[in-house]
């Protein structure tokens, strides 16, 4: 019982983190004394079976003569939460550094839908499709993009980058505490909140399949699995004390990273949990160092 309480107050704890996750940046920005002023094109449709939708951020007085580039915000809450709302205060906050933005709402699993982490990957992809038509639309041409996720959305915005299916060019990425690999041993905390009884129906569930071994499937779900010689530049950050992500996760991924030769920043918010809240002086670092890899990649 006592486990159980435990358990549950943990669960807790760690969502408050998350939820204040959107609250610093929030924060940072408006500390910034920017103008967050832009269009928005809110409640956009893209294909998928379940009426997801992405809202669509132009920068005021954007020049439809130049090539623009795409900041895609993909939204965390453990592949069961959250939404495209919570992208807000970043999109506006890119918007005002001149890059046309966007925040995409997918299929999350635990609403009476199977939502595997292939079909949350497929509605991506189809998101950015019909943002690049719908900015053709409005008279804008994108060049380049760059996703960028927090916690389970950094996970989406990797396999977007990695997975080499983008309709528009990724020239980089950057995120925030994601999960990169999805070894079921490593993803307890996971299964509690997710209330499954085995590591067989954890696999089942983030691969939407039913096999014996999950070894090749669980590998091409997940960023660290699918780093190639080919990927594109990366910017991640993770809090020392993440006790929702585990702590080898980012070793995973900079382990591939110097095996593919892949150029990466890493940042380290020292006092942070997940919620990656304690440490404002490294999310304004995690800030400036992704306008410097938009300027340096954007512009290659």
């Amino acid at each position: 019982m006592k486990n159980g309480i435990f358990v549950l107050v943990f669960l807790a704890s760690a969502l408050t983190r998350i939820f204040l996750l959107g609250s610093a940046p929030e924060r940072l920005v408006k500390s910034l004394g920017q103008d967050l002023t832009c269009a928005v094109f809110s409640d956009q449709n893209y294909e998928n079976e379940n009426g997801n939708q992405y809202d669509l951020y132009i920068p005021a007085g954007l020049d439809r003569t130049q090539d623009q580039n795409l900041i895609l915000y993909i939204h965390g809450g453990s592949f069961n939460s959250g939404s495209k709302a919570d992208g807000e205060t970043w999109c506006r906050y890119y918007a005002a550094q001149g890059y046309i933005t966007a925040s995409v709402d997918y299929t999350l699993q635990m609403h009476g839908k199977d939502a595997s982490v292939y079909q949350m990957n497929k509605e991506i992809e189809n998101a950015v499709r019909a943002i690049r038509q719908r900015t053709e639309e409005l008279g804008y041409h994108i060049a380049g993009m760059a996703p960028f996720g927090v916690s389970a959305g950094g996970t989406l915005a990797m396999n977007l980058a990695y997975n080499g299916n983008s309709a528009i060019p990724v020239r980089f990425v950057f995120q925030v505490a994601a999960p990169t690999y999805f070894e079921p041993s490593e993803w307890t905390l996971l299964m509690k909140v997710d209330k499954l009884a085995s590591e067989h129906d954890f696999c089942k569930m983030m691969t939407g399949k039913e096999l014996e071994d999950y070894t090749q499937e669980i590998q091409k779900i997940s960023p660290a699995g699918i780093v190639s010689d080919d990927s594109v530049p990366s910017l991640i950050a993770y809090g020392r004390i993440d006790h929702c992500v585990p702590v080898n996760q980012k070793n995973y991924l900079m382990e591939a990273y110097l095996f593919h030769d892949v150029p990466y920043d890493y940042i380290e918010f020292p006092k942070s949990n997940h919620g990656m809240y304690n440490d404002p002086d490294k999310l304004q670092e995690f800030l400036e160092k992704s306008l410097e890899y938009a300027e340096r990649y954007f512009a290659a």
